[in-house]
C-alpha cells in the first residue's frame, strides 16, 4: 500500500470516526436524558408513597394519647420532619442544607423528595423523604459504557472496511492509468520508430522506385496508426466539448471512404476488404462520430485477422456490419468488450478504447449492437437502427 493510500485511509477514518463517534456521543446523551427523566418520575412516585406512609403513621402516632412516641423507621428510606418555620423536628437522619423549594432533588448520590402537609402531624409541616440514588447511575453507566464501547467496535471495522471500499475504484484507475501510459508509450513508439527508420533508409540508399514505394507505404501506416490513435484520444478527451453537428448521412458513401483509408493496411496483410452493399441506407449523425465508429471496426478487424483473409462489409437498409475471420470471442470477452481499456490479446497492441468508443456512440444515438462470434472462426458486429 502506497503512502497516498495510507494518507488518504487515515483521512477517511478521522472523518467517518469523528463524525459517527458525534452521533453516537449525542445518541447516548439522548438517552441518558431519557432514562433520567423516566428514573426520576419512578423514584418521585416511589418517594412520594412512602412519604404518604409516613404521613400516615405520624396521623396514627398523632392521635395516640401517650406519654412516649416512637418516631417511624423504614429499611427502605431515611426522613426527617419539619415544621412550619422549616425547623428541624426530627429524623432518621441529619439533613443539612434541605432545598424546600423543590419537590424532588439529586444531592452526592442521595434522591430527596419534599411532601408539603397541611396536617401538622406532631407539628410537621414538611416530610424530607431521603433515598440511596447511586444504584441508577450505575446502571445508566454501565449500559452508556456498553453503547459507546459496541460502538466503537462496530465503527472500528466499519471505518477499515468502507475506506478500502473507496479506495478500490481509486486503485483501479490508477492501475489503469499507468497501464494506459505505458501502453500509450508502447503504441506510439513502434510506428515513430518505423517512420524515422524508414526516413534515414530512404535518406541513405540511393533511388530506387520499387523500395522507395515500400517504405513510403510503411511510413504512410505507421502515420495512419499514430493519426488513428490520435483521434480515438482526442474524443474520448474532449468528446464533451465538441459540439455535435448532427446530419443525414449516407453510410453506404462513408464506408467506401473509410475501406479506402486503410486500403494501405489491408495491402500490408494481405487482407481483402469486400463490400456488399444491397441498398443505400442513411442515418442522421455527426459525421465524425460515425467516422470514428467505422474506423474503429474496421481497424479491429484488421488488427485481430490473419493474413491473406477477407473483411466483408454487408449493408443493409437499416443496418451493416464488419466481418472478419479472425481469432475470435468467447461469450465472456463479448460481454466485456465496451469496457473501457478492456485487451483480451496483447500481442494485437491497442488501448482497449475502440470498442468501447463505439458502444458509447451507438448509445448515444441508440444504435443496437449484435455481436456474433467463435474462437477460431471470426466475429461479426452489426450496428442497426
Amino acid at each position: 500500500m502506497s503512502k497516498v493510500e495510507q494518507k488518504t485511509i487515515l483521512n477517511i477514518l478521522i472523518l467517518y470516526f469523528t463524525s459517527t463517534m458525534l452521533i453516537v456521543i449525542a445518541f447516548a446523551y439522548s438517552y441518558y436524558v431519557t432514562e433520567k427523566e423516566k428514573h426520576i418520575n419512578s423514584v418521585k412516585n416511589t418517594l412520594f408513597l412512602d412519604g404518604k406512609t409516613l404521613l400516615s403513621e405520624l396521623e396514627k402516632l398523632h392521635n395516640r394519647i401517650s406519654k412516649t412516641i416512637t418516631y417511624p423507621r423504614y429499611k427502605e428510606f431515611d426522613s426527617a420532619i419539619y415544621d412550619i418555620e422549616k425547623n428541624f423536628i426530627f429524623g432518621t437522619f441529619t439533613p443539612q442544607n434541605i432545598q424546600f423549594d423543590q419537590e424532588y432533588y439529586y444531592d452526592k448520590g442521595f434522591d430527596y423528595y419534599i411532601l408539603k402537609t397541611h396536617h401538622y402531624y406532631l407539628g410537621a409541616a414538611y416530610i424530607v423523604i431521603k433515598k440511596d440514588g447511586k444504584s441508577f447511575l450505575n446502571t445508566v453507566a454501565k449500559k452508556l459504557f456498553l453503547i459507546l464501547f459496541g460502538s466503537l467496535f462496530v465503527i472500528i471495522i466499519t471505518s477499515v472496511f468502507l475506506a478500502k471500499l473507496i479506495l478500490k475504484p481509486i486503485r483501479d484507475n490508477l492501475q489503469l492509468l499507468d497501464r494506459f501510459i505505458k501502453d500509450t508509450t508502447h503504441e506510439l513508439n513502434t510506428p515513430v520508430s518505423t517512420i524515422t527508420s524508414n526516413i534515414e533508409l530512404l535518406q541513405k540508399q540511393p533511388y530506387d522506385p520499387v523500395k522507395f514505394q515500400k517504405k513510403i507505404k510503411r511510413i504512410k501506416n505507421a502515420s495512419m496508426s499514430i493519426s488513428h490513435l490520435y483521434e480515438d484520444l482526442v474524443y474520448l478527451t474532449l468528446k464533451k466539448h465538441v459540439p455535435t453537428n448532427n446530419e443525414l448521412i449516407l453510410i453506404n458513401t462513408i464506408i467506401e471512404q473509410r475501406v479506402e483509408y486503410f486500403s494501405s493496411l489491408l495491402q500490408s496483410k494481405s487482407i481483402t476488404a469486400n463490400i456488399n452493399s444491397h441498398e443505400n441506407t442513411t442515418l442522421y449523425i455527426d459525421q465524425k462520430k460515425i467516422q470514428r465508429v467505422i474506423d474503429n471496426l474496421l481497424s479491429n478487424a484488421i488488427k485481430y485477422s490473419p493474413k491473406d483473409t477477407q473483411i466483408d462489409i454487408i449493408i443493409q437498409k437499416n443496418s451493416f456490419c464488419v466481418q472478419d475471420h479472425g481469432i475470435g470471442m468467447d461469450n465472456d470477452e463479448i460481454e466485456k468488450i465496451h469496457e473501457r481499456y478492456r485487451r483480451f490479446d496483447s500481442t494485437q497492441g491497442g488501448f482497449g478504447i475502440g470498442f468501447n468508443i463505439i458502444y458509447t456512440i451507438a448509445k448515444e444515438y441508440q444504435l443496437d449492437i449484435y455481436i456474433k462470434s467463435k474462437k477460431g472462426v471470426g466475429t461479426c458486429i452489426t450496428l442497426s437502427w
